[in-house]
């Protein structure tokens, strides 16, 4: 609910040094991995004022060479000593609203919190952040439009607890979903040319992009968050429930929509589209029918798509190749589903 695969970031400023997550690795691991990268805070600032990206300074740590998160220049130029940047599924479904500053102004009452108009993440985002703070240098919360969440604290204990005050804040109940047509699926999935394609995910909040016309409708306006385009598709595909499991079989998305069925996912195992897929799926289901939605732009969804971000995704899967299952508590619309 907080955080899926590599996505967010955390960092704390110890003595003029930032540690802050490295690229690509995993939250989840940080009892067993060394995810954290120190680099010279003031020379990172210098950096960013020259306009060149701290991001990917690398140093060797536990035996090995990791490089600097992506938004190194955002926890850099945030004065807060604890910074805690994360993929909140209850805050995307309001990030990605046309209404999000109004909807956040109600439930955020108290809160020293602003909204920070979509930017591209790097120096882009953290001259936003800059400027932000300049009219409001206490400000403790920051909604990034169509991306997450980022607090901001004195030490570890406080920044924890705002998190969970802020969560507490945005907590939305999920839309709930047909069941899905197992037996369609199962058909689908077994059979045609190319068996072993695609197979049938247990969850219900991943079927619900096939089974709620609401959700589905949602996901095929176009891209709402980085991860969705830069990690699954920037165009799902629908298909009826008439399609042949041949027609699938020529499917290269990492999932298909099936009207009124479900969802299936491909059978290959890759716990980032997994991971991503499963954000989505409950960012989706707590989003309210009709509620006004701004998607990326094309240029904005290009920008995605570069060279950079190719080698970044990549990075990003050789980290979770690790992660060869997704494991639930529960497979409920409420919970984090497993694909």
């Amino acid at each position: 609910m907080l955080v899926q695969a590599a996505t967010g970031n955390t960092s704390i400023k110890l003595e003029g040094i930032l540690w802050i997550k490295a690229s690509g690795k995993w939250l989840s691991d940080a009892m067993d991995d060394e995810i954290l990268v120190p680099v010279n805070l003031a020379e990172t600032r210098r950096r960013i004022g020259l306009n060149i990206d701290p991001a990917g300074q690398s140093a060797v740590v536990g035996g090995k060479t990791l490089g600097t998160s992506v938004e190194t220049a955002m926890h850099a130029v945030l004065p807060h000593r604890v910074v805690l940047h994360v993929h909140s599924v209850n805050t995307i479904a309001l990030a990605i609203r046309e209404d999000g500053v109004e909807e956040l102004s109600r439930r955020f009452e108290g809160l020293r919190w602003q909204w920070i108009p979509y930017v591209p993440s790097g120096l882009q985002l953290a001259g936003a952040v800059e400027a932000a703070l300049k009219n409001d240098p206490d400000t403790e919360v920051l909604v990034l439009a169509n991306h997450g969440l980022v607090v901001g604290a004195d030490n570890c204990r406080s920044a924890e607890a705002l998190l969970r005050d802020v969560e507490r804040r945005v907590a939305g109940p999920a839309r709930r979903s047909p069941e899905p047509d197992w037996a369609l699926l199962s058909r689908l999935a077994g059979g045609g040319m190319r068996r072993g394609i695609w197979r049938v995910p247990p969850s219900i909040a991943i079927h619900a992009m096939g089974t709620d016309p609401v959700t589905r409708g949602f996901i095929s306006g176009g891209v709402l968050y980085p991860c969705q385009a830069i990690f699954l598709t920037t165009q799902a595909k629908t298909f009826g429930a008439s399609v042949s499991a041949d027609e699938l079989a020529t499917v290269e998305e990492p999932f298909v929509m099936i009207e009124g069925a479900g969802t299936l996912v491909r059978q290959r195992p890759n716990p980032t589209e997994s991971a991503t897929l499963s954000g989505l799926a409950l960012v989706l289901q707590r989003i309210p029918a009709g509620a006004p939605l701004r998607y990326l732009n094309d240029a904005e969804v290009r920008g995605l798509l570069c060279a950079d971000v190719y080698h970044y995704r990549e990075v990003v899967e050789d980290n979770g190749a690790g992660h060869l299952a997704y494991r639930p508590t529960q497979l409920l619309n409420t919970e984090a589903p497993v694909v």
